[in-house]
């Protein structure tokens, strides 16, 4: 395991309270036909709950933003750890990149779902990162990406626990 990584270095001094509270994981999206934000719900390092937030994708941007930022304001209470995707602000187009459009969406998303509720931790993991930890079941979904965050995290602080134990 490489220590001097931000994923490293941003879950090692909470990974107590990764272990011992609540977390949720979210793979962003706007809502649209293509795609809806993931959610992955961990209690003590252990998933709990797993889908979608849905909305609807006919509404306008500013809708689906708000709606999705409702719905973790509404049905997520007494969460310790956000972790949503990492998006970089500029990533190469051709294969598995995005334009600068969908890289623009995905932020406002990850803002939308940021500023919900006052998370006192945040973490933001690059797919790289969560992409090491994807089960042989794994699907290319919203919800399994959602979980593969988790499992990258949860197994990063269990990890830190085990160097300080």
């Amino acid at each position: 395991m490489n220590k001097n990584t931000k994923t490293y270095k941003s879950i090692e001094p909470i990974a107590d309270i990764i272990l011992e509270g609540t977390m949720l994981c979210i793979d962003p999206s706007t809502g649209s036909q293509s795609s809806m934000p993931g959610f992955a719900l961990y209690e003590k390092g252990i998933k709990i709950e797993s889908g979608i937030i849905e909305v609807d994708p006919t509404l306008n941007r500013s809708l689906r933003l708000y709606e999705i930022s409702r719905c973790v304001r509404e049905d997520f209470k007494d969460i310790d750890v956000l972790t949503v995707e990492y998006i970089p602000p500029v990533t190469y187009k051709g294969k598995g990149g995005m334009n600068s459009v969908s890289i623009m969406a995905l932020q406002k998303s990850i803002g939308a779902i940021m500023a919900a509720l006052p998370f006192e931790h945040l973490l933001e993991i690059p797919a790289a990162s969560w992409k090491v930890y994807k089960p042989k079941e794994y699907e290319k979904t919203d919800e399994w990406d959602a979980i593969c965050l988790g499992l990258c995290v949860v197994g990063i602080a269990e990890f830190v626990k085990g160097e300080q134990g």
